[in-house]
């Protein structure tokens, strides 16, 4: 009898390199200001940065898409695992002990 494995989901690494992305946008959303204030605190000016201008301005609207991607993924996945065990049960069905 050979054990069949069943294929990855490919959602999880997706949801896994999106949820990685999140971290970093949302630490760099509340980390870079404190440091700018940090700095203009000690009398040195932090250079003009385009980034930090784009995070200033639409950090939220990042964060907010990534976490629209991470429920949509996350749903996906959930959704693609319950589809592969309603085909699997519907493939094999349960056997009944008491039937002969």
């Amino acid at each position: 009898m050979a054990v069949t494995t069943e294929p990855r989901n490919p959602f999880y690494m997706m949801l896994l390199v999106v949820g990685l992305i999140f971290i970093v946008t949302v630490l760099a959303y509340a980390v870079i200001p404190v440091l700018e204030q940090k700095a203009m605190d000690a009398g040195t000016m932090p250079p003009p940065s385009p980034f930090r201008d784009a995070l200033r301005q639409d950090g939220w609207k990042w964060v907010l898409a990534e976490v629209g991607v991470l429920v949509l993924l996350g749903l996906a996945s959930m959704g693609l695992d319950r589809w592969r065990r309603w085909k699997q049960e519907r493939a094999d069905p349960p056997h009944d002990p008491g039937a002969v």
